[in-house]
């Protein structure tokens, strides 16, 4: 039990000291700016929690962190950096919206039409994550130059289908035709743009917690992203952990792209994403890459944005704060976790004194 205890101390301790030193941080830059801080502290709550409409906006920007948090930290417990997950939310996105387009006239009801749809997410993004796997397990391309190539290619591609084949009937706007009424989420609340998308990306957190954590691969994913030698001595075959965690890491992409074009735009277009790839890495981080952890951190980040939006329209502070904010929480986080030893030494110091 004290065992326990003492390996879970760092991991509260670090993302909590990140928070709270990128607040700190963040107030002073308001401070020095003229701004009233405690204001501003108290719009950012009240844009998160101050309504049902607040929560609502922040469980709908936190559900594809979420998801792209838990894939990003699958494929990092197993030493692959996926740092391409932008595209592959871009390709499951894509994937949604081609089939939709084979599929619209079909008459399919809702219960058969959405799964497929999702299907195409998770195999498109899937495909994407596979290839940095493939390359990097058979010619050992470094995964981070080839998922980021790959990345760039798939937004690109969204950007010339958006104004070419897959544009809108009227050839107005960059975007894709709406998606038909059948192939649309379930609102979870009547008046508000919240869907089942947030009961998807709590499970698929749960269940990597479960399959990291209580099963054969899950130990086998820790164990070679640890050692892949030691790994290999043992058994595993490193080879296979490396193009698995990937193509399940963009699958997961994937599937959060497809969710926010059936659940939330019902259509696709080039900035369709904010940059949620590259946030969820973030999000990843300051949850030491414990996928139940990420539940509660993409609410962080997700209530950041809306919390910063709010600050926005009632101050004037501008909103590109919520991005400063959760660049210093992952600042800190890096130098927290390079620190922790130090921290730790110099806590058990402080106690013995006491």
């Amino acid at each position: 039990m004290k065992e326990r205890v003492k390996q879970a101390v760092p991991a509260v301790l670090v993302p909590l000291l990140a928070i709270v030193s990128a607040f700190v941080v963040g107030a002073f830059f308001l401070a020095l700016a003229g701004y009233d801080v405690p204001a501003a502290g108290a719009a950012i709550l009240e844009g998160t929690f101050g309504s049902r409409r607040a929560v609502s906006q922040m469980l709908m920007k936190a559900t594809p962190l979420m998801l792209i948090g838990v894939g990003v930290a699958i494929a990092f417990k197993g030493a692959s950096f996926n740092i391409g997950a932008e595209g592959q939310f871009f390709a499951g996105a894509l994937g949604v919206t081609l089939l939709e387009g084979i599929l619209r006239d079909r008459g399919l009801p809702s219960w058969l039409l959405i799964p497929l749809l999702l299907g195409a997410a998770v195999v498109f993004g899937g495909v994407c994550g596979a290839i940095p796997g493939y390359l990097k397990a058979r010619r050992g391309a470094s995964e981070v130059v080839t998922s980021v190539m790959i990345s760039s290619i798939m937004v690109l591609l969204v950007g010339f289908l958006v104004n070419g084949p897959l544009q809108e009937p009227n050839k107005i706007y960059s975007e894709s035709q709406e998606i038909v009424e059948a192939a649309r989420l379930p609102r979870l609340q009547g008046n508000s743009n919240l869907h089942i998308g947030i009961i998807i990306a709590v499970a698929a957190a749960v269940l990597a917690y479960f399959v990291l954590e209580k099963t054969t691969y899950g130990f086998q994913i820790k164990m070679a992203g640890q050692n892949a030698l030691a790994a290999e001595y043992a058994g595993v075959n490193p080879k296979f952990i490396c193009v698995s965690t990937l193509a399940i890491s963009g699958a997961i992409s994937g599937l959060a792209g497809g969710i926010e074009v059936l659940g939330l735009t019902w259509k696709l277009y080039v900035s369709i994403s904010p940059g949620y790839g590259y946030n969820a890495i973030a999000v990843a981080l300051l949850a030491g890459l414990n996928p139940l952890a990420i539940i509660f951190s993409a609410m962080l980040f997700g209530g950041l944005n809306t919390g910063c939006n709010q600050m926005a329209r009632t101050l004037g502070v501008p909103s590109s704060l919520s991005a400063l904010l959760q660049a210093l929480v992952l600042l800190f986080v890096v130098a927290y976790t390079v620190l922790q030893p130090q921290i730790l030494q110099w806590l058990k110091r402080g106690k013995e004194r006491c």
